[in-house]
């Protein structure tokens, strides 16, 4: 079939005129008129001829395997295994988020364990023995969790005392976190050390905390990053454009049981100094507030 004839015969289906087809695709309708007549109308042309009236020609494709299939038919089986792939994906995209979700709440829990032994670990050498058994069943659980998420590895230093610990005697210290049992580790430590420790319970707390008291009144910020109305990362945002500088470039650590390599992206991005995963090295810890002071 000639191409003038399948114009001809969609315009008649389509109830319009050449002179119509013509206004619609953007040309003269002489143009069309002797296009159509010469043959010489370009593939371009045609396709978007047939695509203004919402024509489709079917053909037979002829596949390596020697079966034979209409376009239209092939067409229609593609969508619907486009279909499907969308549906299967969307589906694999939530299994990958239930146990991402998992992972991450798991090493939140095993964090919080971590949390009452170092807190009964002051209480004899059973429970201290108890401690370094939950801290090596950690390490290998966090080196799992890790390979599962993608995540680089970051090994601990080994746990040795600073070497010049008194100066930080005396230096105050706002401690940011909405788990009570965190902050209630945090501050055993960092009193044994003969730090100052004030609280917040999130974000908006330690925002209006820095802004409320003189410039300087804080040596450090320890900022969790998960927290419920304001988490870490706005809060760091906003401390850093507080008008003050001497308030503004107050040093903020994160610590965070989510220590992804987006995570320690993220937060070097909104102003942290330093990054710091749960549950926290004591010594690296107060090694980290020296190189602040």
């Amino acid at each position: 079939m000639k191409t003038a004839e399948t114009i001809h015969i969609a315009c008649s289906e389509m109830g319009i005129t050449k002179a119509d087809l013509a206004k619609r695709m953007g040309m003269l309708p002489s143009s069309l008129y002797r296009k159509l007549a010469r043959e010489s109308m370009t593939f371009e042309e045609l396709q978007k001829c047939l695509d203004v009236m919402g024509v489709t020609i079917a053909f037979d494709l002829k596949f390596p395997d020697g079966k034979v299939r209409s376009s239209q038919a092939n067409h229609e089986m593609l969508l619907e295994r486009m279909d499907m792939m969308e549906t299967e994906l969307e589906a694999a995209k939530k299994a990958a988020n239930f146990h991402e979700k998992s992972l991450r709440d798991l090493r939140i829990e095993l964090n919080n364990a971590v949390g009452y032994a170092e807190l009964g670990g002051r209480c004899g050498a059973k429970a201290e023995e108890y401690l370094e058994k939950m801290q090596a069943v950690l390490a290998n659980m966090e080196r799992m969790i890790a390979c599962a998420l993608g995540e680089t590895v970051i090994e601990e230093p080994e746990k040795e005392e600073p070497v010049d610990i008194e100066t930080l005697r005396g230096r105050r210290v706002l401690l940011v976190d909405d788990n009570a049992l965190n902050r209630e580790v945090m501050r055993e430590i960092l009193v044994g050390h003969e730090l100052l420790v004030e609280e917040a319970g999130n974000g908006h707390e330690a925002l209006v905390a820095v802004k409320e008291h003189d410039p300087g009144y804080y040596h450090f910020v320890l900022m969790d990053i998960e927290m419920p109305l304001m988490d870490g990362y706005e809060s760091t945002m906003r401390i850093r454009k507080l008008p003050n500088r001497i308030r503004a470039n107050v040093p903020i650590i994160a610590l965070t049981a989510y220590a992804g390599q987006e995570d320690r992206k993220r937060a070097t991005d909104v102003g942290v100094d330093d990054f710091l995963a749960k549950p926290i090295n004591t010594a690296r810890l107060l090694s980290c507030l020296i190189k602040f002071l």
